[in-house]
């Protein structure tokens, strides 16, 4: 079989494609995407562990179009290949933990700040009665959510956040063109010049938001330049947004289509850190995760070459039966879960800890807030293969 992650039926349901190709050519060259996809759970964790044949630098690929940087200009980000990226991280997490740990409380008051105006819309008078106590969950809360915990920790004016929703979304349509989405350019491209100002604005300003921690952060007396603060705020909010979205909007969509597990956690809502793992595992917010090789090496007596792109199938891996067992079954106790839907090692996904501390405020909340949640129509999925989310769903939080 020839593995195709943009055909109607894999975006609607990827994983009966993941598992034929786990089985039978778990090593499997794509000329679609002109790349190796890697399925299975022990190759997708070698994978993130390998920063020897694997580089995590777009620039590297054989196929990469972007544009190169200006002779002389330094640009290292997270995705930046050690030793580049071991200063960069260290100052990120020195920046961002204390950061996400003063906003914690503030998620708690922006998501009931969002049930209360989602209590008040479905208690208006509407012309059609299948509609009433109706209401877009992607759209009411999973979608401004995040990005107004970004914009908080990053001290961005609430005017200017539609605009990062705005990009936001422009990139994710393009990630599934990898090397080359135009979408994704400019997005970064309009976030970027929005940071660039805010950088400029703050270098020499007081305050605790994130902008000027990084500005002023330091790792053995190494700094970032302006260039690198803007690289790594336009990273945040991308990436930590996107992830955040599709995390509440699959992992609600699975609870109410299990409904004998929705119920298990109504009535254990200590399970909530659990359940959120479980989400991440079942219908991973990211599916592929690109490298690009660094040299010519054998993998499951495949050659890969230099050059070659390689990508790791996460919604795959998270579904392996030889690391879960009965993988296709949604359990809000499972306990281990050793999923991959943030990454390993070098490049784990900085954002994990405010990711899973958001769905977990929001899920938990919307559960208490409106104890008979169902579906209310045909949720409706992205069109979008790397990133997996939702575009609409409709539920009716009132009888």
């Amino acid at each position: 079989m020839r593995f195709d992650p943009f055909t109607p039926q894999a975006i609607a349901d990827p994983y009966p494609q993941y598992h034929r190709l786990r089985e039978s050519e778990p090593v499997h060259w794509t000329d679609k995407l002109r790349a190796w996809v890697l399925l299975r759970h022990d190759d997708v964790t070698a994978f993130f562990r390998d920063d020897t044949h694997l580089s995590s630098d777009r620039s590297k690929a054989t196929k990469f179009k972007g544009p190169a940087l200006p002779e002389g200009v330094r640009l290292r980000t997270v995705s930046s290949d050690p030793p580049a990226h071991t200063p960069v991280r260290a100052m990120l997490n020195a920046c961002l933990g204390p950061r996400v740990r003063t906003v914690a409380p503030r998620v708690d008051a922006l998501v009931a700040v969002l049930l209360d105006r989602i209590e008040s819309a479905v208690g208006r008078v509407v012309e059609r009665a299948e509609l009433r106590g109706t209401v877009d969950l992607i759209d009411a809360l999973a979608y401004p959510l995040p990005i107004n915990v970004i914009a908080e920790l990053l001290d961005v004016p609430e005017h200017d956040r539609a605009q990062f929703r705005e990009s936001s979304q422009r990139v994710a349509r393009g990630m599934d063109r990898f090397y080359s989405g135009g979408d994704a350019s400019r997005g970064l491209q309009e976030m970027g010049a929005y940071f660039l100002g805010l950088v400029q604005e703050r270098r020499d300003g007081n305050g605790d938001d994130l902008v000027r921690r990084l500005l002023g952060a330091q790792h053995d007396g190494d700094t970032l330049n302006d260039l690198e603060v803007v690289a790594m705020c336009t990273a945040l909010v991308f990436g930590g947004h996107e992830t955040t979205v599709n995390l509440i909007g699959n992992g609600v969509l699975a609870l109410l289509r299990h409904p004998e597990q929705l119920d298990h956690l109504y009535r254990q809502p200590a399970l909530i850190d659990t359940a959120v793992e479980e989400m991440l595992r079942f219908d991973s917010p990211a599916q592929l995760i690109s490298r690009t090789a660094t040299t010519d090496f054998e993998w499951r007596d495949q050659t890969i070459r230099a050059g070659d792109a390689v990508l790791a199938c996460l919604g795959a891996a998270n579904r392996d039966p030889e690391a879960f067992a009965a993988p296709d079954r949604f359990d809000v106790a499972r306990d281990p879960n050793p999923h991959l839907a943030f990454g390993l090692g070098t490049h784990f996904c900085p954002g994990a800890q405010l990711s899973r501390l958001e769905a977990r405020a929001a899920i938990a909340a919307l559960l208490r807030r409106f104890p008979r949640l169902q579906l209310a129509g045909a949720p409706v999925r992205r069109s979008t293969a790397v990133l997996r989310g939702l575009e609409h769903l409709p539920v009716r939080v009132s009888a």
